[in-house]
């Protein structure tokens, strides 16, 4: 073989290394810059607003609900507003979906809108609820929105009437004399009478089931009346039992009535459509569901109120564990979270079809 052939040989053999160097050069380049992308995007909700501090966020809300008023205004570099003529530089605007005063229309035609503007659908109300208000629902508020803020966790801004979180360290109480100081049976709270959900026949049918004991209805729709400061004093030293029954049996719809007398020693009993379990703890509640009949639930009520190991280990499940129900705070998580998904530039503009739908369904309950 002569010394040109070899030589040819030996060049091509030098190119083919150079390049296949090359093409896996470029591959783990490429690798490498895609990680570099997700780095960036995973670590960007952490440094974005401080990244940014020279830009500032107007959050206009069209229709504030009164409520909200004397919340906290401010995340960041975000400002909440309520002056309408904030709108043209605001980088998103709010309307209150329950607080009616949006109009029959939009503010502005779609096309004309500065499409960097976010449009937020906000509610902690249920569609049966908002059923007297007709402006969301009508069809020129159909394709205007981008986020949902509600008590769904499925929404874009996730706002719950409550959270719980698992404690450091268990509390430690003595059980047995908590259990031996009760001396009624169940309470319920209440003064929307009446409900969608048909809960005043549900209590109705389960106080025709007790012999020995009832239960107490304090408010509105019941004989006794309490304040709001003395009810959690009551529940802790007196009933075994607080009735935490929603009004509308909804999607996710799980309101301040069990958050709010969670950390007190009682056995909530709960009642509506949510999937509680994704929420509270197993074994830290009662829910009306799991059972046949009203007769089946009252039966088993007695036998954990005559129990005082099968009622201490529902405290014990629950005492491992701490609710949070304050409304402010909540609110404020919410334009912290709104303001965090403004900063991030790789969040993608979506639109959303129909508020209505994102509130989730409502029905009516099969258990009366």
């Amino acid at each position: 073989m002569s010394k040109d052939i070899w030589r040819s040989q030996g060049l091509r053999a030098i190119v083919s290394i150079s390049s296949a160097i090359a093409i896996s050069y470029y591959i783990y380049l490429n690798h490498v810059m895609e990680f570099s992308d997700r780095v960036k995007k995973e670590n960007g909700e952490e440094h974005v607003v401080l990244n940014r501090t020279n830009v500032t966020h107007i959050i206009l809300w069209w229709n504030q609900p009164i409520w909200v008023a004397p919340f906290e205004k401010k995340c960041g570099n975000c400002i909440t507003s309520t002056n309408r003529g904030d709108f043209n530089k605001s980088s998103a605007v709010v309307f209150s979906l329950a607080d009616g005063n949006m109009g029959t229309k939009p503010p502005i035609e779609n096309i004309k809108r500065n499409q960097n503007q976010i449009w937020v659908a906000f509610s902690l109300e249920t569609n049966v609820q908002n059923s007297w208000i007709r402006d969301y629902k009508n069809k020129h508020w159909k394709y205007v929105f981008n986020w949902t803020w509600n008590y769904r966790p499925s929404a874009d801004i996730f706002m719950p009437y409550g959270r719980v979180s698992e404690r450091l360290k268990p509390l430690s109480k003595n059980y047995s004399m908590i259990f031996q100081r009760k001396n009624k049976f169940a309470a319920w709270a209440v003064s929307h009478c009446n409900a969608h959900s048909l809960r005043d026949k549900f209590v109705k049918k389960m106080n025709m089931c007790l012999q020995k004991q009832s239960i107490d209805i304090f408010g509105k729709c019941g004989p006794l009346r309490i304040s709001k400061s003395r009810l959690p004093t009551l529940l802790n030293n007196d009933y075994k039992f607080y009735l935490a029954f929603e009004n509308a049996f909804c999607d996710d719809y799980v309101t301040e009535k069990i958050f709010a007398n969670y950390n007190n020693d009682i056995i909530i009993v709960v009642r509506g459509k949510a999937n509680y379990t994704n929420i509270f703890p197993k074994g830290s509640f009662i829910n009306t569901k799991d059972f046949r009949t009203i007769s089946d639930l009252v039966r088993f009520l007695n036998e954990v109120s005559e129990n005082e190991t099968l009622y201490s280990n529902y405290l014990i499940q629950k005492d491992k564990f701490q609710a949070w129900g304050k409304l402010k705070e909540q609110y404020k998580q919410s334009i912290c979270d709104i303001c965090r998904n403004l900063n991030d530039p790789y969040l993608k503009k979506k639109t959303i079809f129909d508020a209505e739908e994102e509130l989730g369904q409502c029905i009516k309950p099969n258990d009366i």
